[in-house]
């Protein structure tokens, strides 16, 4: 594991930061997709090509989804089995702190489903003072809050994303993956004043 890399990997825990939702197979009631529409599973999602790929300390075969480009250094989502996850590695001589976050997709009766097309998961970790990052995991979608202390949005970003900044917090990103209807879905229920589990 590579010095000062921080690492969480939490179950069915509830995200005590800010985040938003995941999907699952179908739309539950009331989520604004009706008919039964059927999302795309993250681990079916095209990958996205990085250089040098993600650090060693991240075992087992795993496919890149998004990658975000900060003055700072990158930001990657991946999946691996039945887990969602992200690592942030800094610039050399950015003097920030890399961090890897992981969350397991639920299993059978576990999870949350604050959002549309839940359950999921959630974990979060603090890199330092001023940078933290926060996931929720499902099947079919991750939504990740990310911040590096007094940095702006991503300079580039790449794969089935959809990135915003929260209002309350200039220097987060909300980075939404999943195919383009879960990812709508997401945003429509963030805009309509979801609150935070």
């Amino acid at each position: 594991m590579a010095r000062g890399l921080r690492t969480a990997a939490l179950g069915p825990a509830v995200l005590a930061l800010s985040l938003a939702g995941c999907a699952s197979g179908g739309a539950a009631p009331g989520d604004g997709a009706a008919g039964g529409v059927r999302f795309t599973p993250l681990d079916r999602l095209e990958a996205v090509h990085v250089a040098g790929g993600l650090p060693a300390d991240v075992e087992g075969p795993s496919s890149v989804l998004a990658e975000l480009r900060y003055g700072h250094g990158r930001l990657m989502a991946y999946v691996r089995g039945d887990s969602c996850g992200i690592v942030a590695v800094p610039e050399a001589d950015a003097g920030a702190v890399p961090v890897h976050l992981v969350a397991k997709r639920p299993a059978g009766g576990e999870g949350s489903s604050v959002l549309p097309a839940g359950p999921y998961n959630s974990a979060s970790v603090a890199g330092g003072p001023r940078t933290w990052a926060s996931l929720l995991c499902a099947e079919n979608a991750m939504v990740i809050e990310y911040a590096f202390g007094g940095q702006d949005a991503p300079q580039q970003v790449r794969g089935p994303v959809t990135v915003t900044r929260p209002g309350a917090r200039p220097a987060t990103s909300r980075i939404i993956v999943g195919d383009p209807e879960v990812r709508r879905l997401i945003e429509e229920r963030i805009g309509t004043g979801w609150v935070r589990p």
